[in-house]
């Protein structure tokens, strides 16, 4: 059968199956494309349903990637929150809600912007239509996101305007290779509306376990969207409806019926400051401001403020044009000894992006007022100064003034862009700008630190706060003591529950003070294992240079030999092992050699990590044959992999480290190993995963591999002697979280490519100079 008869017969199908009361739109499809491809005067593209599998893994390579871009979506739909819900998500199989309160889709929207490949939404529309945003997402990306994270999709939308709700479900796996994209048909229907507005995610049979630290990443590459300034409900709710009230994210973990939270702006950023300041005008115009530091265990005390400028020890002298003000923030000094590990970075890049203080004038915000590069405090110039020596510029705080101005004293400029410069305004600027820096010079004090230049004579107190907690302790108990013995019954009848207060307060510090004293001894433990491992490195530095005046005799007697027993096959054989064994030995002492001379070197220097793995895998050659494990050839994504200034010994420490790990988990899964070193970069960073097929690490271990002292080798494994008795001591990857967090960089474990069960990805800074 020719086309030409051949077509006749598939439009004759295709005009009976369109002229049905209720026909198979999917026939339709497929008929027309049939005619279509065997029309011999034009040709067309054609689609095969498997690039839906390719893209979602191509687009997104990690999941918490994909994660992080539905939140972006949820951002860009106007939501001001999003909650994200992992439920049974420990491992693979589980399930991802994603719900937000963002304006939802009409059924035109989801057909013509969700369902359309390389929709051209977001590049015609590139400012969101109710807030005003500048979108976050990647264009398109999002759909295919959700792909990478699992094998079926439901998608709930609802529109303000809309009565009732649109359900559209999909199932992935549909998308096969050698099928036609557009014969894969989805299910929708109307469904009655549940909420106002907003769009929910439900995915399902999820690809990848989640561990608490994964969901944590998410939180941190959403962070660019957030605002964490924590306006009072009030003012949220009176604010117009075209006013960004901000954005968002909650993440839990569900247990049962439980919701259990997993992180938040409260527990990620505010819980660690340093100290909470907030000032307020009472309505008489009596200015007070307060100081609250939980870590400098100082509990919230009040200082009254007055408005004299000739004297300032005045604290009577009233506020008259600024009653009702309140202002709240949160101060920060970056210095990673005051932070929780693995959260000193993360805030300090926040800050640059949404520190500062912002303004907001009967519930609206007033720009551009706590924008980046704004001084409109004067912080920053007051902070150069550095007559106040304790950090204060704009970037140590995170907060927000409200000022309720109902007569009207303060106006907007013409343009609309901040305040009318008037008394009213620079008593504003007055109150906060005293009233933070008082509070600066008194968390100064309780630091025991230098708090202006003008300090004569200052010498910090030399107290030892172990010994003091444990006079308190004391003290405490004598106190107790006594108490029990001179109160009659009488007394204790009137007195007993104050009493019983103060005793199971007196027990709470006791207890904390005991956890205090084991951590301590952690960190004592630590410090004695790196002190004994640095001694041990000089040690191995002395021998390895020691070593090397040997090294031309071994190669001397080895060709002598050869010479000599070159007749008898054996013989030769056992001396051509002895001399490839030596090579292996002399491979190894030059690069220990290298990286321990370098120590030297003082200076920083980019890093290409295509030269420390072509140098690493050199060096270990010999010793992962005879381990029977194969070292994939390495993959590199993209050139100048360079890495921010680093020392040059310090990725022979990384990549030991990883894979005396990796020998030993290969071991223990008694397999042929395998290891897989894959690098490349992105924006901010150069990366690289160490992967290997051992026996993996159990999810709820993920956290713990970087802290001092976790391992999983037992010292019942040792024989006994020195060297093997330093295997197992769980300081490897907690040094190398050293280095890489030194560095302002992250590490971590990943997803794993098959056929591998364990990765490590390490992140740093990408060298910023080009003509280095």
């Amino acid at each position: 059968m020719d086309n030409a008869t051949k077509i006749l017969e598939l439009k004759k199908k295709l005009s009976e199956e369109i002229q049905k009361e209720s026909s198979d739109n999917n026939l339709i499809l497929a008929l027309s494309s049939e005619i279509a491809k065997l029309d011999d005067s034009q040709v067309r593209f054609s689609v095969d349903a498997g690039i839906i599998n390719r893209l979602g893994k191509e687009l997104v390579g990690k999941h918490e990637t994909a994660v992080s871009e539905l939140v972006k979506n949820a951002f860009d739909a106007d939501a001001t929150e999003v909650n994200l819900v992992f439920e049974n998500a420990w491992n693979a199989g589980g399930t991802l809600t994603i719900e937000d309160n963002g304006t939802g889709m009409t059924k035109d929207q989801l057909i013509n912007g969700f369902m359309r490949l390389s929709s051209s939404d977001k590049i015609h529309n590139p400012i969101s239509d109710k807030y005003k945003r500048t979108r976050a997402g990647r264009k398109g990306i999002g759909r295919f996101a959700t792909q990478r994270l699992g094998s079926k999709l439901t998608i709930i939308t609802h529109t303000s305007k809309s009565d009732t709700s649109i359900k559209i479900s999909i199932n992935w796996n549909d998308f096969e290779t050698d099928k036609d994209l557009l014969s894969v048909s989805n299910n929708i229907e109307v469904i009655p509306k549940t909420k106002q507005e907003g769009t929910t995610l439900i995915i399902e049979n999820l690809r990848d376990g989640w561990s608490d630290a994964m969901i944590r990443r998410v939180f941190r590459y959403t962070s660019e969207l957030l605002q964490p300034f924590p306006l009072s409900k009030k003012n949220k709710d009176e604010a117009e409806s075209s006013i960004d009230p901000g954005f968002k994210s909650y993440y839990f973990r569900q247990e049962g019926q439980e919701l259990i939270s997993i992180i938040d702006e409260e527990e990620a950023i505010f819980k660690h400051a340093l100290a909470e300041i907030e000032g307020y005008v009472l309505d008489d115009g009596q200015g007070c401001w307060a100081l609250k530091s939980d870590k400098l265990n100082f509990p919230q005390e009040v200082f009254l403020i007055g408005n004299d400028d000739k004297n300032r020890e005045n604290t009577d002298a009233k506020f008259n044009l600024i009653k009702g003000l309140h202002f709240k923030t949160h101060y920060f000094i970056y210095e990673p000894s005051l932070f929780a590990p693995g959260t000193y970075t993360f805030i300090r890049d926040l800050s640059y992006e949404t520190g500062g203080i912002r303004l907001y004038r009967n519930g609206f915000r007033v720009l551009p007022y706590g924008e980046q590069g704004d001084d409109w405090l004067g912080l920053d110039k007051s902070n150069n100064r550095q007559i106040i020596l304790a950090r204060h510029m704009n970037r140590s705080f995170f907060g927000f003034v409200e000022l309720q101005d109902k007569e009207g004293l303060f106006e907007e400029t013409s343009s609309r862009e901040g305040l009318i410069e008037n008394d009213a305004l620079k008593e504003l600027v007055d109150f906060v700008y005293r009233s933070i820096i008082s509070a600066v010079i008194k968390v100064a004090e309780l630091r025991d630190r230098k708090a202006t230049a003008s300090q004569k004579n200052f010498k910090r107190k030399e107290v030892d706060p172990t010994e003091k907690a444990d006079n308190a302790v004391k003290e405490l108990e004598e106190f107790f003591t006594e108490e029990e013995t001179k109160v009659d019954a009488s007394e204790k009848a009137d007195s007993g529950k104050s009493k019983e207060k103060a005793k199971q307060a007196f027990e709470e510090f006791k207890q904390a003070r005991e956890e205090e004293k084991k951590k301590n001894q952690v960190l004592i433990d630590e410090n004695n294992m790196l002190r004994i491992l640095a001694g041990l490195g000089l040690v191995i530095g002395e021998f390895i240079h020691e070593v090397h005046r040997f090294l031309p005799g071994f190669d001397a007697e080895i060709s002598f030999l050869k010479n000599a027993v070159k007749d008898i096959k054996g013989v030769y054989e056992r001396v051509e092992l002895l001399g490839t064994n030596i090579k292996s030995f002399t491979s190894y002492t030059s690069y220990f050699d290298k990286a321990i001379s370098r120590n030297v070197i003082r200076e920083l220097q980019p890093i290409e990590l295509r030269d420390v793995v072509k140098d690493f895998s050199i060096v270990i050659d010999n010793n992962l044959k005879r381990a029977n494990i194969t070292l994939e050839k390495p993959v590199f994504d993209g050139y100048d992999l360079f890495t921010t200034p680093m020392h040059p010994s310090e990725w022979a420490s990384i990549l030991f480290n990883l894979y005396t790990n990796s020998k030993k988990a290969i071991v223990r899964k008694k397999v042929d190993g395998k290891i897989l070193i894959h690098c490349g970069k992105d924006e901010k960073n150069v990366f690289l995963e160490f992967s290997d097929n051992g026996d993996g690490i159990p999810k709820e271990n993920e956290d713990l591999i970087f802290n001092a002292f976790f391992t999983t080798t037992s010292a019942a494994n040792h024989s006994g002697n020195d060297a093997e008795s330093l295997v197992g001591t769980g300081l490897g990857l907690k040094i190398v979280k050293d280095i890489v967090e030194f560095y302002g960089g992250d590490v971590y474990v990943t997803t794993s490519p098959e056929p591998f069960n364990t990765t490590i990805r390490i992140e740093i800074p990408k060298n910023q100079k080009e003509d280095e």
